[in-house]
């Protein structure tokens, strides 16, 4: 009804503008009607796409030396690269070795794999040695080719340029020596499959990528100010958009923007930020059937902190319930929380 009524005014409008006289009608500051650009998320949280992203040329490949497979001067038209950077003291890079040699054996020579050392504390002839040496240890766990950076050339070209600070880290050039995606190796089955197979838009996950990385830097945005009470205005934004517009289907999501809210003991945060908080987290525990006992936990909360202390008690009790019914057992730490947060409610 809202729609219609202001649709009709708007209307009504025009038809009296257009019965002014001619002077009338000049004295109307155009200034007044441009139309004003609706603040993003990414305008929240002052975010621009990197300067390497998807659809970018691939930045030259820059290596000081090829320790294992065939080198490769260059990326071939027709020809699929995957460019993974590690470093011997990353734990989470080295456990992705297997899954990586396993690729590269499934996709034969349709896939170049590429693994580049960077990051290293050791320099020189040092990191060399100590490359090598890590790498013939490794064997069959490492069954692709293995290069180290010329410098920190690698590194200065791909990460830098297309944010990405931690490893391991994995880019997929495509047959046009475009970089077709950015990501977590464990995350890239999917896209280099139908990267292969030509079925990939790479457009529509660039889009999707992008409004990720917004997503997540938006809700570390919210967390920190919530957290010390500094720019909560800004925050409450954030928290909207992520709730409405973001995170609308992702129930756990939209639980961790509640939680952040609920939890949040920094001056200024009040009533309407909890009264928000537990609509969120109603939204996300609906969508999951009342069944998920964090939600349910964050919901109990979102009760205590609007006054309902019988409800929190209720669904507090709940959450204890549905938690220690999971078939795979919940860390008695989790339970023992769920039970201090009761005997909060119950004190009150």
């Amino acid at each position: 009804m809202q729609y219609t009524t202001t649709l009709i005014a708007a209307l009504s409008g025009l038809t009296l503008l257009s019965g002014l006289p001619s002077s009338a009608m000049a004295s109307v500051n155009p200034e007044k009607h441009k139309t004003v650009k609706k603040e993003t998320l990414a305008d929240l949280v002052d975010m621009k796409k990197p300067e390497l992203w998807i659809g970018s040329s691939a930045p030259e490949l820059s290596i000081a030396k090829f320790v294992k497979g065939d080198s490769v001067d260059g990326f071939e038209k027709g020809q699929v690269y995957v460019v993974e950077f590690w470093a011997t003291w990353c734990g989470p890079c080295i456990a992705a070795f297997p899954h990586l040699s396993e690729m590269q054996a499934s996709y034969g020579e349709d896939v170049r794999f590429i693994g580049v050392n960077v990051w290293e504390r050791e320099k020189g002839k040092e990191r060399m040695e100590l490359v090598e040496k890590f790498v013939a240890d490794q064997g069959d766990r490492m069954s692709y080719t293995v290069a180290v950076e010329d410098g920190s050339s690698m590194a200065d070209n791909w990460m830098k340029p297309a944010g990405q600070g931690g490893i391991p880290a994995a880019f997929i050039v495509d047959g046009n020596s475009k970089i077709a995606w950015i990501g977590h190796p464990g995350g890239m089955d999917k896209p280099l499959k139908a990267i292969v197979s030509g079925e990939y838009d790479g457009a529509a996950d660039a889009a999707k990528s992008w409004n990720q990385q917004v997503a997540m830097a938006a809700l570390q945005r919210m967390d920190g100010s919530f957290n010390s009470g500094d720019g909560l205005d800004k925050a409450r934004k954030i928290a909207h958009h992520l709730s409405d517009k973001e995170f609308g289907a992702e129930p756990w999501m939209l639980n961790a923007v509640a939680w952040i809210m609920l939890s949040s003991e920094a001056e200024g945060v009040g009533m309407e930020d909890y009264k928000f908080a537990l609509a969120t987290v109603a939204t996300a525990c609906e969508q999951t059937e009342w069944k998920d006992w964090g939600m349910i936990d964050s919901y109990a909360l979102g009760m205590h902190k609007t006054g309902d202390t019988t409800s929190a008690i209720k669904w507090q009790k709940k959450a204890i319930e549905l938690a220690q019914s999971e078939e795979e057992g919940i860390d008695k730490k989790v339970i023992q929380e769920l039970t201090d947060r009761l005997a909060e409610y119950e004190e009150d």
